[in-house]
């Protein structure tokens, strides 16, 4: 099997459809997007969900640029279109700054995006859970140009981690227990095609976290992973460039 069809949708869909998306141990994408010296670019966003940190990234982007939304789930896509032509009151097309497309974080070229097409791709903690997130960043690599940037709203853990631990987390949905210690990442990052791997702003998260639950406080119905790992977590910014 070659690497597109080991990667496609038809391949991974069962993966990415039984992977439950509520109720989990999530970061809440903050969009903690640059608000300055974007305007023109081109972005790819990555495991989009409904749209609206797509929009929010348009703004940013504006005037001159355009930003394309990617997810696994045909029915977010659809959303994500939907709440775009609410807001925009106008057509979701690449002319009119703004696309969606259903596409697997491993295989972008499903979605039609050619190499070097793209000067950033943004992607938040929900990137924790891909089926293979070593392809998945060579993917970004492949879709940026040289000197191209991938943001990431990322949660780190503070030392190595327990296979016995991760590997559970990433199938019941625990964005925060599925995540790479700091060095891991960097390591998978510089692997890929990456360097000048930058973390900023800064600050602990709890695992038992739900989307918009109370920071620090457990959420009712979050699935856990019992562990005894000496390790905490961290929600940082992962900036890094494309060699």
């Amino acid at each position: 099997m070659d690497t597109r069809a080991r990667y496609s949708k038809a391949t991974l869909g069962t993966y990415y459809g039984a992977i439950p998306h509520r109720n989990t141990a999530s970061a809440a994408c903050r969009m903690p997007f640059p608000k300055d010296g974007y305007s023109g670019k081109r972005v790819l966003d990555v495991n989009c969900r409904k749209g609206k940190g797509a929009l929010a990234i348009l703004d940013r982007v504006a005037p001159g640029g355009f930003v394309m939304g990617v997810d696994p789930d045909e029915g977010l896509i659809e959303a994500a279109r939907a709440y775009a032509r609410r807001s925009l009151e106008g057509a979701v097309e690449p002319d009119g700054g703004i696309a969606f497309a259903c596409a697997v974080p491993e295989n972008l070229a499903e979605a039609g995006i050619e190499d070097a097409s793209f000067d950033v791709v943004f992607a938040n903690c929900s990137l924790n859970l891909s089926y293979d997130f070593d392809a998945v960043l060579r993917e970004f690599a492949r879709v940026l140009g040289a000197g191209g940037t991938f943001v990431f709203d990322a949660v780190v853990a503070t030392g190595e981690r327990d296979y016995a631990v991760w590997a559970p987390a990433r199938v019941v949905g625990n964005e925060v227990q599925a995540s790479y210690s700091r060095a891991g990442l960097t390591e998978a990052l510089h692997r890929a095609g990456f360097s000048d791997v930058e973390y900023a702003d800064e600050g602990p998260i709890d695992h038992r976290v739900g989307s918009g639950a109370p920071s620090q406080s457990a959420a009712p119905g979050v699935p856990q992973i019992d562990s005894d790992e000496d390790v905490s977590f961290i929600r940082t910014v992962v900036t890094a460039r494309r060699r």
